[in-house]
This record gives C-alpha cells, sequence and structure tokens, in this order.
C-alpha cells in the first residue's frame, strides 16, 4: 500500500516516514468524522487542562518538561499562549471595568502625569483638531480601538523577557528556546491571573458597591497582583532554573521591577499607535 501523503510503501497503520495514518474509504464517512471530531476535541480539553494545572499548581514545572523532553501529555507552549490570548480576548470585562491592566481608558492619557509628561495631551487635542469631532465622540472611539489592540501586541513581551532571563542566567548554558519557553508560560500566567482576577475581585466588587471604578480597590488590586505574580516567579524559577534562593530572589525583585516598567510602556506605545495609525 502507499501512503496518499508521502508516497512511501507501508504496511503499518501509520506511515514510518512521515506518520499520515492508513488512508480507508471508512474515514469519510458521517460516522467516523463525527467520532473524530469528538476524539480531537476531548484530546484538545486534556492537554489544554493539564496544562492549566501544571502551570498554576506547580510554577516551573510546564517548561521543566518540555526542555526535558516529555511533552506529549501537554500543549506546545505557543499554542497554550495563544489558547491563553483567545480566551482573555473573548472573556475580558468591558473596558470600563478596568479589567484589561494592558488597556487604559483616554481619561487616564489625559489626567495622570505618568503618561502627560509624554505630550498625551497635545497629541489628543491635535488629533482632535484634524478630526474636527468633540472630545466625547473620540473617545469612545479610542478606547474602543484600546481595548482591541491591547490584547493583539501582548506577544512581544514574550521574546523580551526570554531575553532578559537569557542575560539573567546565561551561566546555565540552556539554549535560547528553553527561555523563550519558559518566558511564554510565564506571560501566559499572568494573562491567566488578570483574567480570573475579572470575575474573582473585580466583578464582584462592581456588584457589590455598583461603582465602575475606585482608586483604592484599584491600588489593592495592583499590590495584590504584585505580590502573586512575584510569588510566582520566585517559585517557577526556583523549579526552572535550579537556582539558589537568594539568586532567585535577586532576579525576581529585578524582573518584577522591568515587568511594570515594560506594561507602562506598552500602554505608551499603544497609545501613539491608536493616536497616529487608526
Amino acid at each position: 500500500m502507499i501512503c496518499q501523503n508521502c508516497g512511501c510503501s507501508l504496511q503499518e497503520n501509520f506511515c514510518p516516514n512521515c506518520g499520515e495514518k492508513r488512508f480507508d474509504s471508512h474515514s469519510l464517512t458521517i460516522k467516523h468524522y463525527l467520532e473524530e471530531t469528538f476524539e480531537g476535541l476531548a484530546h484538545f480539553d486534556n492537554k489544554f487542562f493539564r496544562s492549566i494545572k501544571a502551570l498554576v499548581a506547580t510554577p516551573g514545572k510546564l517548561s521543566r518538561e518540555y526542555v526535558e523532553g516529555r511533552r506529549v501529555r501537554y500543549m506546545k507552549p505557543v499554542q497554550f499562549f495563544l489558547v491563553v490570548n483567545v480566551l482573555f480576548f473573548v472573556l475580558t470585562l468591558p473596558n470600563r471595568f478596568r479589567s484589561n491592566p494592558f488597556s487604559q481608558p483616554l481619561q487616564s492619557y489625559m489626567q495622570f502625569s505618568s503618561y502627560t509628561k509624554f505630550h498625551t495631551k497635545e497629541a489628543v487635542e491635535a488629533k482632535l483638531k484634524k478630526l474636527s469631532i468633540p472630545f466625547n465622540e473620540y473617545e469612545l472611539l479610542f478606547d474602543e480601538k484600546m481595548s482591541s489592540n491591547s490584547k493583539e501586541f501582548i506577544f512581544l513581551l514574550i521574546p523580551f523577557y526570554g531575553m532578559l532571563f537569557f542575560l539573567a542566567f546565561i551561566f546555565k548554558k540552556i539554549p535560547f528556546v528553553g527561555h523563550l519557553v519558559f518566558a511564554t508560560h510565564f506571560i501566559a500566567f499572568i494573562i491567566l491571573w488578570f483574567l480570573v482576577s475579572n470575575y474573582v475581585l473585580g466583578l464582584p466588587y462592581y456588584l457589590i458597591a455598583k461603582v465602575n471604578y475606585s482608586a483604592s480597590f484599584d491600588i489593592f488590586i495592583s499590590f495584590l497582583g504584585i505580590a502573586i505574580i512575584f510569588s510566582y516567579l520566585f517559585l517557577a524559577v526556583r523549579r526552572f532554573y535550579k537556582a539558589h534562593w537568594a539568586y532567585t530572589l535577586l532576579i525576581c525583585i529585578v524582573l518584577g521591577w522591568f515587568f511594570w516598567g515594560i506594561v507602562q510602556y506598552y500602554r505608551m506605545f499603544l497609545f501613539y499607535k491608536v493616536i497616529y495609525l487608526n
């Protein structure tokens, strides 16, 4: 029998050359099509939830399993990240709840000195003059674009953090791809935390307090997020890189500080993208 994919002669159920399954006309029946579909979904679910469990319950394990060659039980890093990103995109609460930390409303760029020092007010005023529309109308357009754009470029954090991990643990002689894998899983955890905190903390607060935003609650969420992300990074680095706890603590402090700085500049990048390119 000839493999329909690569033309190799084969006797097994799967081609020894390319892995293609032996063709059977039964595979074109509705029954087989449905069986194959449900089997694929079940297989995907098992890998996804197994990956989630390893990511959250045992920080660093998912990356360690990948670089040591135990991969069949889990989703591939980029595939896993894309699924998490899609869930974040679909399930994030509306922007008025400040549920997306990568996205900021136009009012923030007009009021807070951390943004206005980059001449955001002047840029908005020039944009309004060019479009000849009132601020309230442009605000709706800006916030909508900011919310959608913020989720499209999160993947840029992966190579940046991959390089930081590479520089911090260059003495470990781990291939650069290993650092990228660890960075992928780390950013995926951060996204999951932001998504879960929306429903566990943000939504209940809104339903109880009946307000969309509170400065004190926002500070509380920010500090809680910092504590959780820092703790997770410490445990993940210890397990994946097997570094001394003191060096791990130092690296986590530095990289944790870098993260919030990166988020700040990421927001500025999105601001000027929306202002000048949308």
